[in-house]
């Protein structure tokens, strides 16, 4: 049975650290998985669109199933519901959690603000972007949890999200 579990959010929503912090408890556990961060599929200038890195993602995945993984986490910066179908639809899993991590746009903006170099030249618009996003993704549809992390740390939410993939039959060791 293939599973797949998807982070989304906007930009600074902190995507990356819970991944990170639930990569680290699921080797703790001894849970064999693949985590794949999409937006390094779309990077460049100018971003692939999704439909370009979306093919892309299901290729990767496939050779890792192939390779034997059957649980994937999946960072996916999803701005539309197509893309999250699509997302979805690129990890053919029996069964998935998709999780939407939030923060208020003031937030999102000065994670950005702090993490992305001045002398890059996307940074502003990233940083408006992210801020229209961080309203829009958690309202598309096909999000089955959505967690603040605007007050917690990385390890809290992973933990939670580890929970829910349990409640949810995502893992089950």
């Amino acid at each position: 049975m293939v599973r797949a579990v998807v982070l989304t959010g906007a930009p600074g929503s902190g995507k990356s650290s819970v991944l990170d912090a639930l990569t680290t408890r699921l080797e703790i556990e001894g849970v064999a998985h693949g985590a794949i961060e999409s937006e390094q599929l779309a990077r460049g200038f100018p971003l692939l669109a999704g439909e370009h890195w979306i093919g892309q993602l299901a290729a990767v995945l496939e050779v890792q199933r192939q390779a034997g993984r059957s649980l994937f986490l999946i960072v996916a910066t999803t701005e539309t519901g197509e893309e999250l179908s699509g997302v979805l639809a690129a990890a053919c899993a029996d069964r998935s959690l998709v999780v939407c991590l939030t923060a208020p746009a003031e937030v999102v903006a000065a994670r950005l603000e702090s993490r992305e170099p001045d002398r890059w030249p996307g940074k502003r618009g990233l940083i408006e972007h992210a801020r229209t996003l961080a309203a829009a993704i958690p309202r598309l549809g096909g999000i089955d949890l959505t967690i603040d992390t605007s007050e917690r740390d990385a390890e809290d939410v992973a933990r939670e999200v580890y929970e829910q993939m349990h409640a949810r039959g995502v893992v089950t060791s």
